[in-house]
Order: C-alpha cells, then sequence, then structure tokens
C-alpha cells in the first residue's frame, strides 16, 4: 500500500472547555491512504445515524494518538470508527457539517 497523501489529525485542547473559554486546537500531520467507505458499510452505519465518507489508512498504528477530528484537502471530518490491521490503523470519517 502507498502512503501518499496528507492527513492532518486534529486535536482538541480539554483545559479550554470553560464557559468563556475558546477551544483550542492541535494539530498535526501525518501519511495515509484513503478510500472511499464501501455500499455495505456505508449502509449498516446509515442505519445508526452515521455518514461514513471515507476511510484512512495510516501505516503504522502509534502514528494514531486517540484525534477526534481530521482535515483532508480542507474539508473537517470527525473519526467515527477505528481499526486496527496488522501495523496499521483505519480511520473511518464523517464530513462534520454535513450531518453534524
Amino acid at each position: 500500500m502507498i502512503f501518499r497523501d496528507v492527513l492532518t489529525l486534529i486535536s482538541e485542547n480539554p483545559a479550554a472547555h470553560g464557559v468563556f473559554e475558546t477551544v483550542t486546537e492541535t494539530s498535526r500531520q501525518v501519511y495515509c491512504s484513503v478510500r472511499t467507505v464501501g455500499m455495505t458499510e456505508a449502509y449498516t452505519a446509515m442505519s445508526h445515524g452515521l455518514h461514513p465518507e471515507f476511510v484512512f489508512t495510516l501505516s503504522d498504528w502509534s502514528d494514531y494518538e486517540g484525534e477526534k477530528l481530521c482535515e483532508y484537502h480542507g474539508v473537517r471530518y470527525r473519526i467515527i470508527r477505528t481499526y486496527r490491521a496488522n501495523q496499521g490503523i483505519e480511520l473511518t470519517v464523517e464530513e462534520v457539517t454535513a450531518y453534524a
């Protein structure tokens, strides 16, 4: 598998969730491969209120540190599922603005 796409993983600063504070984010970039979600997986997820769009595969599972958001080609996504496969990890995502 070739990991030539760049995915930005985004984590929110939990200490910044005060009443009058704005949420701060930290981001970092990792290499990945990308594919669309299969029809069966998409329909199964939709029956549970999710709308998966892409699956990003990172070459090493240690590249993922529990982030809940990511950005790909300027579009923000929510990570709705992770799956550790061999050395890598798959991140299934849905667009944040589409169904949030």
